[in-house]
């Protein structure tokens, strides 16, 4: 049955006006429907999930799926704060400081939605996870981007321009799409920034395992950050279970208290069973860590070769796990995508939706697969070259 409109009037709040469905998952939805190899979307193999962690979410099941108090599981919250203690010197109450959250991205929105008041300047660098751009436009804020698209760098004069009046940063480290670690040198002036500014700092640190580059340093651990700073992070990408939905958010308790409230009433709780999981993953030795980021530093390898083999032009990351590319033909970016699920039978995302305007003509691989699956995918682009004709 198909509803005509019932409503007198137009439906939608301004809120979500002129907004469109995430064009990564939209990617995502084309590879099913034309059984491509899905690089678009950063979705890590089942198998890549600790067995020690799966473990302890079955047997949650089986224990305890009830609500947990609304700020999370106990001995999560104490796991997470222990964790931040032992590996970057920060301390955090777990009882006021630390808050599970249904994902990094309801801990990034609740965050966004206590923290901003309408008008408000958020800043952000561009090309930005694309998911920041309607955050923004949910708390009424007034979007402030910084196009670092040449040469991957934060000016100063840019970004003083930018935070003169803006109420708030988000900062992305390592950073989506481009894979970006910020260097020591770009964290001080963020900082410098941002006391001078007073601005409120909302860190995305979803890949902080993900790293290859020597200079990476965690912002929390930069003078006049840490005391001003709203860490989301959470289980997603570390662990290879994006579909759990556990978060982490820290932070000092004045924006603790605030983002609780949305929290709160929004999700309630984070699942049970997987924050009991939480718990055991938090436990596993320094390196799972190491394993993990070296594990991803081959795939990196693999698909940069891979890509330039067959004619592309990418970029190497220095953290997370995406690659853009530049492509050699006159067809703006989201054609180029359609085609390559098409007639190459591989899935990427155009590059321009990680702008709040127009933006760069690229797109984005993943390389969260494992190596078999992007071998595969090298091979279909390498038979379709529909680029080169």
């Amino acid at each position: 049955m198909t509803f005509e409109n019932a409503f007198g009037r137009s439906l939608g709040s301004r809120r979500v006006g002129g907004m469109n469905e995430s064009v990564i998952r939209e990617m995502t939805r084309e590879a099913h429907r034309h059984e491509a190899i899905n690089l678009s979307q950063g979705i890590p193999d089942e198998d890549e999930t600790p067995p020690s962690v799966k473990r302890a979410a079955r047997e949650a099941i089986d224990t305890d799926s009830q609500y947990t108090i609304t700020w999370g599981l106990p001995a999560l919250r104490e796991a997470v704060a222990d964790r931040y203690a032992d590996w970057k010197g920060i301390e955090y109450d777990p009882e006021t400081e630390v808050t599970i959250t249904s994902g990094t991205s309801e801990g990034l929105m609740s965050a966004l939605l206590a923290l901003c008041d309408p008008g408000d300047g958020v800043v952000y660098f561009e090309p930005t996870y694309e998911s920041y751009i309607p955050g923004v436009q949910f708390a009424e804020g007034t979007p402030v981007p910084i196009d670092i698209t040449d040469g991957l760098a934060v000016e100063a004069d840019a970004l003083r321009s930018a935070a003169a009046g803006a109420s708030i940063l988000i900062l992305n480290h390592p950073h989506n799409p481009t894979g970006k670690v910020f260097t020591p040198d770009e964290l001080e002036l963020i900082a410098e920034v941002a006391v001078e500014e007073d601005l409120i700092v909302i860190t995305d640190e979803i890949y902080e395992h993900i790293v290859y580059a020597d200079h990476y340093r965690s912002p929390v651990t930069v003078d006049g950050l840490a005391e001003r700073t709203v860490v989301c992070t959470g289980m997603s990408k570390t662990y290879s279970v994006t579909g759990w939905r556990v978060g982490f958010v820290l932070a000092p308790e004045p924006l603790s208290a605030e983002l609780r409230k949305f929290h709160d009433y929004t999700s309630i709780c984070a699942p049970t069973p997987f924050q009991h999981a939480g718990v055991e993953a938090l436990s596993l030795p320094e390196s799972y860590y190491t394993d993990l980021s070296d594990s991803y530093e081959r795939r990196r390898e693999q698909l940069y070769d891979g890509l330039r083999s067959v004619g592309l032009d990418p970029v190497k990351p220095d953290g997370a796990y995406y690659m853009l590319t530049r492509y050699p033909t006159d067809e703006d970016d989201t054609e180029f995508c359609f085609r390559l699920i098409r007639e190459a039978g591989v899935a990427a995302v155009p590059g321009s939706s990680f702008y709040t305007d127009e933006g760069e003509e690229w797109v984005r691989f993943t390389f969260s697969r494992n190596e078999e699956t992007i071998d595969r995918a090298i091979d279909r682009l390498d038979e379709s070259r529909f680029w080169e004709a």
